[in-house]
């Protein structure tokens, strides 16, 4: 590694050590750039504000921060509450939008707590490249912190309200291959019986966002409508916005208004300048824990040479992280020298 890159690593060590906010990460990051006050083209602002969409975390904080546009959310929860034959939840009310640190920042979107009358609901947005294997667990932890913003050890848990999750997911979940819906209602069940259990006090919807391709809207019974149109609204970048809503005939009023509030989020040309600013931020990150990921395997694969591991093994492990063979073979000479 050259003398700029060590530079570089310790410099970022340095800042992940003293915070684990991510907008602190990605400002510093920035700043360690030279990137903090950089202003883009006109062109580039223009560019970059037609790719964005609803989806992005930034944009959903910008549109549902300070308790602005609630009853979308309100009317996104009830579609799904709809199609599954539950009770319909009273007004949002209040909404926390938390701030993501740095353990989320591959992994988890925009989060929301927030309380209704009677209920409690989190809401989160997760855009994947590929599947994302463990987020189960994270979906769960994600359900429980709404619960832990209202409850502290020794209250009365008899007085909690309902708990709703909303995952609303850019990846197909394994678990829910075997479903072609794109929207599915999970309740706990007894280990060993498979019965539902607490179904009425937790419930927790998965959207898969790419499903939605599979369907049209005349194939889908009524009841699915409104949702499937809001559906189109989050994936659809705000420059194909308005032929999406022409194309597909789009008639609710709560997709009407959130690409009518999304668009109003990205109007401001700072807020694109600041979004770009953090996204380079955001891949420098990216690819300093990829440099650190790949130093460390190949500090494993250097020890599991000089202690005689079976080549079988070092092959797996080799190609498990995309070493490839001319690195390797410099690895292998690494390896015999110490």
């Amino acid at each position: 590694m050259d003398t700029e890159s060590i530079n570089g690593s310790e410099q970022y060590e340095k800042i992940l050590s003293q915070t684990a906010s991510l907008d602190d990460i990605l400002i510093q990051i920035a700043q360690s750039l030279g990137i903090e006050n950089h202003q883009f083209t006109k062109q580039e602002i223009e560019e970059a504000r037609g790719n964005l969409s609803p989806m992005n975390d930034r944009v959903a904080m910008v549109t549902f921060s300070d308790n602005k546009n609630n009853h979308i959310i309100t009317g996104l929860v009830n579609s799904l509450r709809k199609i599954h034959n539950a009770p319909q939840i009273s007004p949002i009310t209040q909404t926390w939008l938390q701030e993501l640190s740095l353990p989320d920042v591959l992994g988890r979107g925009m989060i929301a707590d927030m309380i209704s009358e009677g209920w409690m609901i989190n809401v989160a947005t997760e855009i994947q490249k590929g599947s994302q294997a463990s987020f189960a667990v994270r979906g769960t932890l994600s359900t429980s912190n709404i619960m832990r913003r209202q409850f502290k050890v020794g209250d009365d848990y008899s007085e909690a309200p309902d708990t709703i999750g909303v995952y609303i997911l850019g990846f197909n979940l394994p678990e829910l291959d075997h479903r072609k819906e794109f929207v599915s209602r999970i309740v706990r069940a007894e280990y060993d019986s498979g019965k539902h259990f607490l179904a009425d006090k937790f419930s927790d919807y998965y959207i898969e966002m790419t499903k939605v391709d599979n369907w049209k809207k005349s194939d889908l019974p009524e009841e699915y409508h409104e949702l499937y149109e809001i559906c189109l609204i989050l994936k659809a970048k705000i420059k194909d916005q308005e032929r999406v809503i022409k194309m597909n005939a789009v008639q609710s009023p709560l997709a009407l208004d959130l690409a009518n509030e999304t668009r109003k989020a990205v109007a401001p040309d700072e807020f694109i300048n600041d979004t770009m600013r953090r996204e380079k931020g955001l891949n420098e990150l990216q690819n300093f824990m990829n440099r650190q990921k790949l130093e460390s395997a190949e500090k494993m694969l250097i020890t599991a040479i000089q202690n005689g591991v079976p080549a079988s093994a070092i092959e797996a492990m080799r190609q498990s992280v995309g070493i490839t063979d001319t690195r390797f073979a410099v690895l292998k000479k690494q390896a015999r020298a110490e």
